[in-house]
């Protein structure tokens, strides 16, 4: 579990940290504070920036700079303080005291020659020739990564490049605002299945629906919502999950997040998104029991008081939870974030304390 989070040239962030980290940490701030690039830098510096991180990273925000024959190119470059990706530019992760540490640094050509560029990732048959290269170096990889980046600050050779790179050691799980694909959903249904946990899931998902009866996943179907089958007592039809609203998906994609992601992260983006403010208290303390149970650590976003005050409130009336939670209020013209820990967040709600 991450006690620390310090950021250093990382997109908005100049110099910053985040300290006191709990097992669930909900971020909050103004637009464009930051709150989604502090979920990025975790998932990062825990995955010590596998490819298809970048990949994902690039396609949720839109940052492809270009298009190939073998599909969008992601521009690094944003991910530098001042979009700066000039040989010389570097950012960092780390975590408590560095002992877990991230370092992506700009090369230029003449330097990148002297690593190894691993699998030739570059197509040769690409018009485009590398302008410099990007040297990945995490604090327990043995060797370094070096990836050739076009003149506009494009990975070079696109989707192909990053998909190399599937396997990720650590256990991590992103959830953006629009959730998890149903295919990825279908997979951990697939591992309650086998383990005989779906009952758990369903009984869960009667905080939205509850006279739900199964969850049912159409074998070979990843078309949207119509993927996903819900039945309901008193009835023998099924109707699809997109039928109920976006908040049962939602919750549906929390739950199945956290399959798999034992001892590891979840990543949530507007935890309360597509949820009613009345459900928020009771879908905090199903996450932080779960995340306790299973050794999950969480990081989530909102912009919602309302989300805030379902927190405070399952804080005051379960005290025993709040060691577990914190809220880290973000400010640029701040060096760290200002942290509430648990037993403060249901006094600041009461005082009605601003902390987005």
């Amino acid at each position: 579990m991450l006690k620390t989070l310090v950021l250093r040239n990382y997109r908005g962030f100049k110099s910053y940290r985040l300290d006191d980290l709990a097992k669930v940490n909900l971020i909050v701030g103004k637009n464009n504070s930051g709150k989604t690039s502090i979920l990025e830098a975790v998932e990062l510096l825990v995955t010590e920036a596998h490819l298809s991180v970048f990949y994902e990273s690039a396609r949720r925000r839109g940052e492809f700079s270009s298009y190939d024959r073998r599909g969008p190119r992601p521009e690094i470059s944003h991910l530098f303080f001042g979009h700066d990706c000039q040989p010389g530019a570097c950012f960092e992760l780390s975590s408590d005291n560095e002992r877990q540490s991230l370092t992506v640094r700009v090369l230029s050509l003449d330097e990148a020659g002297e690593v190894a560029w691993q699998s030739r990732s570059y197509d040769p048959d690409e018009q485009a020739e590398p302008a410099f290269a990007i040297s990945i170096v995490s604090g327990t990889r043995k060797k370094d990564t070096v990836i050739p980046v076009a003149e506009d600050g494009s990975i070079m050779n696109g989707r192909p490049v990053f998909m190399r790179y599937r396997s990720i050691d650590n256990a991590v799980n992103f959830v953006g605002l629009e959730s998890l694909a149903t295919a990825t959903m279908g997979k951990a249904w697939n591992r309650l299945l086998a383990d005989g946990q779906e009952s758990e899931v369903v009984k869960d998902m009667e905080l939205l629906l509850p006279d739900i009866d199964s969850i049912h996943f159409l074998t070979g179907d990843k078309v949207s919502s119509r993927g996903i089958l819900v039945g309901r007592r008193g009835t023998s039809r099924r109707v699809p999950i997109g039928s109920y609203g976006d908040g049962v998906r939602r919750l549906l994609a929390f739950r199945l997040a956290l399959v798999g992601t034992a001892n590891g992260f979840l990543l949530i983006d507007e935890i309360d998104a597509g949820l009613h403010w009345t459900v928020m208290e009771d879908v905090w303390r199903l996450l932080i029991e779960i995340a306790e149970r299973t050794n999950v650590q969480v990081f989530a976003t909102t912009h919602s008081y309302d989300c805030i005050r379902g927190l405070g409130t399952l804080v005051r009336t379960s005290p025993e939870l709040g060691e577990h939670v914190s809220i880290h209020k973000l400010d640029r013209l701040l060096k760290q974030s200002v942290t509430l820990r648990g037993e403060h967040i249901p006094v600041a709600v009461e005082q009605e304390i601003e902390v987005r």
